[in-house]
């Protein structure tokens, strides 16, 4: 989930030092080093500041700070921005200056006042970020509080979101653990999605929470990741660091590490607010081993014949009835035999008819009803293509987790680009012993060999075994490597 290129991506760190050494500039220094990115600290104030609250900003000379940023640009290609404190109205337009400089990612953390209590941002900063800094923002993440303070109203998540993209800024994550309850809950919007997240809460009033969020995310960004994606790893980091926060003077202080995020860490998305910690109960699957995707009843019963026992249905571009009659015929052929047959798609039809199970895209989840789904007793299985699409998969608690594609495929369209040996092994060691995987796209026998030592439990294919010249010598030849 790091950068694993040569060249360490450089982030921009503005914002006040902490005295203490638990948020502002030390902790988004912690959080970028961990991330593999270059930290460079552009300090706008000297904060004095301790349990009892914020007493000074300690204002560093506008132009003291320009010429750190100069010395930052002499040497170093930034690759993203975050902005935490910004004192002054001053320190305010010579930052924008910088931004309207900069063709990256771009970070806004709205740090208006400090949590401990004491000394706020004057009114005039407040309104010039509000009215000249967010035009130029990638993304905002501000807390309840902030919320109120840049829209005026105390608003909900959802209106205050929109509130602030039409003042300009591109996308907001809205930081929800000021609330009461038992979960963090945050909501993102922006023109490729709005979403919440959530997790449980472990461990209230930790300190630089705020910060090392904001790091985590411009250190995302800074490493090429898809905005979506780098919110849900971005949360996962901070629920991890709550998680396994300790003492430190009178605070407790969050925790950093370069180790693979947990899955105890990930975060759940899901897009409708009745949604949130929505449970649901499918059986679980075993692995599924050799598991081909075909697209007739013919080629269900070809290959059961072969030996294979985990098979998909997947018909496109018939009519209703025609594809009816294809799972119908082949749940008559597979009659009395112990066999994972899986129905894509098409829930009704397979409730109705008895099926297996179902594997439901993304864009299908929108559209089944999973509660008379799990009720049913049909496995269920989940395509992802993205952390985010993962995250959206562990809201659903399904009964097997595909990734895909792996490698470049011709039998379909896809929007996303291969995922690779590399991010599979991340989906298994994430998922192990919760959710069995399933590997598909582009795989051939050559390639199912080489995924088989990442650990994955199930390899699926399509044109490996259907656009075969033997197709019954392939089939054979992935059922031994898999045994």
């Amino acid at each position: 989930m790091n950068s694993t290129s040569s060249q360490k991506p450089a982030v921009l760190l503005i914002g006040g030092l902490d005295p203490q050494g638990c948020a502002g500039i030390s902790a988004d220094i912690m959080t970028v080093e961990n991330h593999g990115c270059h930290p460079l600290p552009l300090i706008t104030a000297l904060t004095e500041q301790s349990s009892q609250g914020l007493t000074e900003f300690g204002l560093v000379s506008p132009s003291k700070m320009m010429a750190q940023y100069e010395n930052c640009i002499a040497d170093f290609d930034i690759k993203a921005i975050k902005i935490g404190l910004i004192p002054h109205l001053l320190t305010a337009k010579y930052i924008k200056e910088i931004l309207l400089n900069f063709n990256g990612p771009i970070i806004l953390d709205p740090v208006l006042a400090s949590t401990s209590g004491g000394v706020t941002v004057d009114d005039d900063v407040k309104a010039f970020i509000r009215d000249d800094i967010l035009p130029l923002v990638t993304l905002i993440t501000p807390n309840l509080p902030e919320l109120t303070m840049l829209t005026g109203n105390d608003v909900s998540v959802e209106e205050g979101a929109k509130s602030l993209r039409q003042l300009g800024v591109a996308a907001c994550l809205i930081k929800g653990g000021h609330a009461e309850g038992a979960l963090a809950i945050d909501y993102f919007s922006s023109e490729l999605a709005d979403f919440y997240l959530y997790n449980d809460k472990t461990v209230d009033k930790v300190r630089g929470t705020g910060c090392v969020l904001a790091s985590a995310l411009a250190s995302q960004l800074a490493c090429g990741q898809d905005i979506r994606d780098a919110v849900v790893l971005a949360k996962a980091y901070v629920s991890r660091g709550i998680r396994l926060s300790a003492k430190a003077g009178s605070y407790q202080v969050i925790h950093h590490s370069q180790d693979e995020i947990a899955l105890v860490d990930f975060p759940k998305l899901c897009y409708q607010p009745e949604l949130i910690s929505q449970t649901f109960d499918f059986p679980r699957c075993p692995e599924l081993g050799i598991y081909p995707v075909v697209d007739n009843a013919d080629w269900v019963k070809k290959l059961i014949d072969e030996g294979v026992d985990t098979i998909q249905l997947r018909v496109k571009d018939l009519d209703n009835e025609s594809t009816n009659q294809q799972i119908v015929s082949a749940l008559h052929y597979l009659q009395g035999k112990s066999i994972q047959f899986f129905v894509n798609d098409h829930w009704q039809v397979a409730i109705e008819l008895g099926a297996y199970g179902v594997h439901l895209g993304q864009e299908d989840l929108h559209d089944a009803n999973l509660k008379i789904l799990a009720e049913a007793g049909l496995r269920l299985g989940i395509s992802t293509h993205s952390y985010w699409e993962l995250a959206r998969a562990l809201a659903v608690n399904p009964s097997y987790i595909a990734l895909g594609p792996i490698y470049e495929t011709t039998s379909k369209q896809m929007p996303f680009s291969p995922q690779g040996i590399e991010r599979l092994q991340q989906w298994v060691n994430l998922l192990k012993g919760q959710y069995p995987v399933v590997a598909i796209g582009g795989i051939t026998l050559e390639r199912a060999e080489q995924l088989k030592v990442t650990g994955v439990g199930s390899v699926a294919m399509i044109t490996a075994i259907t656009r075969a010249k033997d197709y019954k010598y392939v089939t054979q030849q992935l059922l031994d490597l898999w045994q």
